[in-house]
């Protein structure tokens, strides 16, 4: 086989949310060359194995959703490197270089600021099939108004290999609920998804000490 073809084949089965995505690459036909957004997917896979017995903490959700900001707060902006934090789409990108800082340290723990999903640059079924769900101890999903059908499937994801537990669902921008939108819609989200839930607000720090908790507490099982 060449060098070519084992790079094709190579890799793709460790990261996946097993179920969720069965098909093919985008915009890459059978045996093309990996692309960036492809090989930095890998390259986080294999940065993660080395590091020794350490916190993992993965923010995900689609552009704009406050994902950079809450990495800020939840590290007191004291994480290495800081994150880009945009105003209103994602500053995050893996998409075009491929030696970007994937990893940010903070303390004892590590953090990844995952890319918005869904995008052209960062398609939902190439983020799915190769994130490394499995190398984290915390998975924080970090979403706007609603969830997507993006996240829905995400989440299908999650259930279906064990990873609940280990997941936080964050409704971000929540002093913008009234409080009798909360509970209509905590029962909803509940409906969607068994794992913890909590609204946040990056204005008055509403929710970040449920977040740190979750994320900086002892490991799921």
């Amino acid at each position: 086989m060449s060098a070519k073809a084992k790079r094709a084949a190579g890799g793709a089965g460790k990261g996946e949310v097993k179920g969720e995505v069965k098909g093919k690459r985008e915009g890459a036909g059978a045996g093309a060359e990996p692309t960036v957004l492809e090989r930095n997917l890998r390259r986080l896979a294999s940065e993660l194995a080395v590091i020794p017995r350490t916190r993992k903490v993965a923010i995900l959700g689609q552009p704009g959703a406050g994902k950079s900001a809450l990495l800020d707060l939840l590290t007191d902006r004291s994480c290495m490197p800081r994150p880009v934090v945009g105003q209103r789409t994602d500053a995050t990108s893996w998409a075009h270089d491929p030696h970007t800082a994937l990893i940010h340290k903070c303390g004892e723990a590590v953090f990844v600021d995952a890319p918005g999903y869904g995008t052209a640059a960062h398609p939902a079924e190439t983020f799915f099939r190769l994130f490394p769900y499995r190398s984290f101890d915390r998975l924080v999903l970090v979403f706007k108004d609603k969830l997507h059908a993006a996240d829905d499937r995400l989440l299908a994801g999650i259930a279906r290999t064990g990873l609940a537990e280990r997941t936080l669902l964050v409704r971000s921008f929540a002093d913008g609920l009234l409080p009798e939108e909360r509970e209509p819609l905590r029962l909803e989200l509940a409906g969607r998804f068994a794992g913890p839930i909590v609204f946040y607000s990056a204005r008055d720090r509403g929710g970040l000490d449920e977040i740190e908790r979750f994320s900086l507490g002892p490991s799921a099982s």
